[in-house]
């Protein structure tokens, strides 16, 4: 038997269907709607046999709107943290991490001696992404969030430690950001700009999960969410485990981690 996870956010709907052993069967990514058209959507479009699912597992801020058009199978709602941890685990982590999940906005969760336990998280996300570069080009894609990361250049926008000082710095390498748009020149282009918001974005949430794990003397963070996917992500994040002595996991399918990690819940508990 199967099961569907589902992972209702603030602004995207996540779906899974994974079989016993969670291995991944289909999934699907939807802007914001209903759940239940949702789940509907997802179950036509896969040609999907009910009987073959044993539930439905629903997890994230909109779990309350699901209607009860499924109740023949059970919807089994789990709550936000707990999913996540749990997405956590799947990458073999059995205890002692920080799963920093990147949503709109982003939310740490906690790991450690067996408990979890939501310990903050920041307003910077994929929702300040996406909306900033936007303001930059209008209806910009992701595909071409990533093209520009390629393409701009940092020093036309990110004051840098070689830029204020001469000295060697230990703990410091020369290529460490001093202040994001510190350096903005009349010249930047819209690649530089846009480089400059998703560095911004990624060091902002890759620190404060370094902070977070070492104050807990914890060194592995694992990243979830669609914009861990990003290539650029992995670049910045690299700097951080250096700079900071921790280590940054990006799981496979990332961004239905939630998802998947609200069924592990319901059937290894």
């Amino acid at each position: 038997m199967n099961y569907i996870g589902i992972d209702i956010g603030t602004t995207n709907i996540k779906i899974v269907e994974v079989d016993e052993k969670l291995n991944l069967k289909n999934k699907i990514i939807l802007e914001k709607m209903n759940p239940t058209n949702a789940l509907q959507r997802f179950i036509n479009e896969n040609n999907l046999n009910l009987k073959n699912v044993e539930k439905i597992v629903a997890t994230g801020v909109g779990t309350s709107d699901i209607e009860e058009k499924f109740s023949e199978i059970g919807i089994i709602k789990v709550p936000e943290f707990i999913a996540i941890a749990n997405g956590g685990k799947i990458v073999g982590l059995n205890d002692n991490y920080i799963v920093a999940s990147i949503g709109t906005g982003t939310a740490f969760v906690k790991c450690q001696n067996k408990e979890i336990e939501h310990i903050g998280g920041t307003g910077v996300g994929g929702g300040t992404l996406i909306n900033l570069c936007r303001k930059i080009v209008p209806n910009i894609k992701f595909d071409e969030i990533n093209k520009a990361t390629k393409e701009g250049n940092l020093e036309n926008v990110d004051l840098m430690i070689k830029d204020i000082t001469k000295e060697e710095i230990k703990t410091l390498p020369k290529d460490i950001t001093a202040a994001n748009f510190g350096k903005l020149s009349n010249q930047a282009t819209k690649e530089d700009i846009i480089k400059g918001i998703v560095n911004m974005i990624f060091e902002s949430i890759g620190v404060m999960a370094a902070f977070a794990a070492k104050g807990a003397n914890i060194k592995n963070i694992v990243a979830i969410g669609q914009i861990s996917k990003m290539p650029y992500a992995r670049q910045v994040l690299d700097k951080i485990e250096k700079l900071h002595n921790v280590k940054f996991i990006i799981p496979e399918n990332s961004e239905y981690m939630t998802a998947i990690g609200a069924v592990k819940y319901c059937l290894f508990t």
